[in-house]
């Protein structure tokens, strides 16, 4: 049995997978921090029996490549971003996946950037840094004299006034999908004093009990929340979800915040609900096209805090994805079903057994 590795397992999970291959091959992006190109990983792929992906291309015609693959794990919460999985059904060859490894990050970085957003953090951090906050000279004038205050020449440019923001406390979050994130979002906000609000059909209040969150529906949600959080997934339900009418049921001193898919938002709508002042602010981690153009009219607005997609970008995501990936293959092993497949069907049409020893793979 051969295994290929195009990205991160932990040492540990590395070490159990190795009692199962006569071959475990890693190349790729942490051995010279690159994505493979389909070309490249095609030439790789001659007699591996499992491949372990996160961000390389597996198309049609890297599968016409691989006649012994079996299974194929992605690192990622979704295997279809680059997973053929229309091919690979086809091809007789399970798909899993690793929900929930970036769940922590992302609320993480979720947190942080409505505080970044609201107290004026990233704006004045760049105003400092081009010099736009910044005195050669400053003048000690008035209460200036005996107090230790940003305060330029122009007493009008006093910091301390002009980038008031307003606290967490007291005031209620919204949160638009109650899935992993949504609830790692909850944890955490909790310890801000915040009350809860959230919409997702797909939960129930006894489910989310522990969370002191109460289920609304959409309306509501936009309508009542002074920050307003997107974690739903991409899909034809929720494609633009949050549009022209979502965004007028906005009180004026709400921020809207997504971290989740670009596909979610009516980004025509929610710029013209900014540049109007009709909402106070946005955070944005996630957009249609990426990357933003440099003549995307939202790079002239002062009231959002934008970000390269990179609400999941920490290492710490390997500590959730690797052990997943490793029970996945050693489930594919033993003859059970992995838990987290992307087609089943291929699963429930399986014509395969494994030898007990768990090292000879045969056809029927």
């Amino acid at each position: 049995m051969r295994l290929l590795l195009t990205s991160k397992l932990e040492d540990e999970d590395l070490k159990i997978l190795s009692r199962y291959f006569d071959e475990i091959r890693i190349r790729g992006l942490y051995v010279r921090s690159k994505i493979l190109r389909p070309e490249e990983l095609a030439a790789e792929l001659g007699n591996v029996d499992i491949l372990v992906v996160e961000f390389d291309q597996v198309t049609p015609e890297v599968l016409d490549t691989a006649p012994n693959l079996k299974l194929i794990v992605s690192l990622r919460a979704g295997a279809g971003r680059n997973i053929n999985l229309r091919a690979a059904t086809e091809r007789g060859i399970l798909v899993a996946c690793c929900p929930g490894r970036s769940a922590d990050q992302v609320a993480d970085f979720t947190l942080g950037v409505i505080v970044a957003l609201v107290r004026h953090i990233a704006e004045t951090h760049c105003l400092i840094k081009s010099r736009q906050l910044t005195e050669k000279n400053p003048k000690r004038e008035g209460f200036a004299k005996g107090d230790v205050v940003w305060i330029m020449n122009d007493p009008q440019n006093f910091s301390f006034l002009r980038f008031k923001g307003p606290i967490l406390a007291g005031r209620t979050l919204g949160i638009l999908g109650f899935g992993v994130i949504g609830r790692e979002v909850a944890r955490r906000a909790g310890g801000f004093k915040v009350t809860m609000i959230a919409h997702d059909p797909y939960v129930s209040p006894e489910e989310i009990a522990e969370f002191r969150v109460k289920l609304v529906d959409c309306d509501t949600l936009f309508r009542e929340s002074d920050f307003l959080t997107v974690h739903v997934k991409d899909s034809p339900e929720t494609r633009g979800l949050a549009g022209r009418y979502q965004f007028s049921l906005m009180k004026s001193t709400a921020y809207f915040i997504n971290t989740a898919r670009g596909s979610v938002v009516d980004y025509n709508a929610l710029y013209e609900v900014l540049v109007n002042k009709k909402i106070a602010g946005a955070a944005l981690d996630v957009f249609e096209e990426e990357p933003l153009p440099p003549d995307h009219p939202l790079l002239d607005l002062d009231n959002v805090l934008l970000t390269p997609h990179i609400a999941g970008a920490s290492p710490d995501c390997y500590r959730v994805s690797s052990p997943l990936a490793r029970k996945a293959i050693e489930d594919f092993l033993a003859g059970r079903k992995p838990r987290f497949l992307a087609n089943e069907q291929v699963w429930e049409r399986r014509r395969f057994r494994i030898d007990k020893d768990k090292s000879d793979y045969r056809e029927n």
